[in-house]
């Protein structure tokens, strides 16, 4: 099976009708990012996190994304890895032009560039990742966090916050773990 045959039946299960009549569809990916946003920094316990984590490992044992592993695990990661970078990279693109996740003062003052890209990278490497990393070690674990901290940069660029920053002298070690999950992901996934 080709590259290309692997990333559209991702993109099946990524992208599914909601509406056949108007052809209309979400974006499954995109419904994964939001909920384990919503659900960590409402309320970062164990409890949560286990919800979130058993949540995640259920989508990414669908049937049909095993059965991809199996038949061939490098390509179907990688095919796997530019689905969720590229919902990762949607996600973060939203937060910086969303008027509402970049305004303060009742949406009646704009956040300027810099302000937005804070608190964005607030999100990513003070709940999300932190949230992630506190899961089992599995690939999809590893792929989303990579993916979220290369959208990240990518998308706030000259604005964009590095990791070590926002990690106290405590998180130092999650800044050690951090590195070495985005060394092997970038390297196995063949990405840059």
């Amino acid at each position: 099976m080709s590259n290309n045959l692997y990333q559209d039946k991702i993109r099946d299960i990524r992208f599914k009708y909601v509406d056949r009549k108007q052809e209309r569809k979400a974006d499954l990916f995109m419904g994964l990012w939001l909920e384990l946003k919503i659900s960590v920094t409402q309320n970062q316990s164990k409890r949560v996190i286990i919800k979130q984590e058993k949540r995640l490992n259920e989508f990414f044992s669908k049937k049909e994304i095993l059965a991809m592993l199996e038949e061939n695990k490098e390509i179907a990661q990688k095919a796997l890895y530019l689905e969720i970078l590229d919902s990762a990279l949607i996600y973060q693109k939203a937060c910086l032009e969303d008027r509402n996740y970049g305004s303060k003062f009742l949406n009646l003052i704009r956040m300027k560039d810099d302000e937005i890209a804070y608190k964005a990278a607030k999100e990513v490497y003070q709940i999300i990742i932190p949230a992630l990393m506190s899961m089992d070690n599995r690939f999809w674990r590893n792929q989303m966090i990579t993916a979220l901290h290369v959208a990240y940069q990518e998308i706030f660029a000259k604005e964009a916050f590095k990791p070590e920053i926002l990690f106290d002298a405590a998180d130092l070690q999650l800044n050690e773990e951090l590195n070495n999950i985005l060394m092997s992901t970038l390297k196995n996934e063949g990405a840059e």
